[in-house]
């Protein structure tokens, strides 16, 4: 004879395991929606700092100082900002990036003056403003005249 407290045992731990095994799945395929609907992160930051760096690279006065206080040198920060430059518009052509993480293009823009006004530009702090500056004066109409006249001299003496 058969015991049918063993078999009404049996066939309660095979119907818990069955319901298990549906939970996992079902909770999975629960899961994955909701870390799907998550907002992007690490395509945020990248975005934020491409803005950044293109923001950076585009405006003369930025770039210069930039590279001034920079000891990465130049060539491989003109990489860096022509890089972020090209990778640009396609981040900010996508709606569903510019969607979770908002228009950070226009963000980098308003930040960037702003830093620049208290002399921060990109990671450095307390940069000197006019440390560039370039004198674009009456000095230049007279080192060209003497510099036209140098070469005038010695190609006056040739024989």
């Amino acid at each position: 004879m058969s015991n049918p407290l063993r078999t009404r045992l049996t066939l309660l731990l095979l119907a818990l395991f069955s319901t298990l095994i549906f939970a996992e799945k079902h909770a999975a395929a629960v899961l994955a929606v909701r870390q799907a609907a998550a907002p992007p992160v690490d395509q945020c930051l990248d975005y934020s700092r491409t803005a950044n760096l293109s923001v950076i690279g585009t405006n003369s006065t930025y770039r210069a100082t930039y590279l001034q206080e920079s000891n990465m040198g130049t060539l491989a920060n003109q990489k860096m900002f022509n890089a972020a430059q090209a990778k640009l518009p396609k981040l900010t052509a996508d709606a569903a990036l510019n969607q979770a993480c908002g228009n950070l293009t226009t963000v980098a823009l308003t930040e960037a003056e702003k830093n620049f006004s208290s002399k921060i530009v990109g990671p450095f702090r307390e940069v000197k403003l006019d440390a560039q500056k370039i004198d674009a004066g009456p000095l230049v109409v007279v080192i060209c005249g003497l510099i036209v006249l140098g070469v005038s001299l010695v190609w006056g003496i040739m024989p």
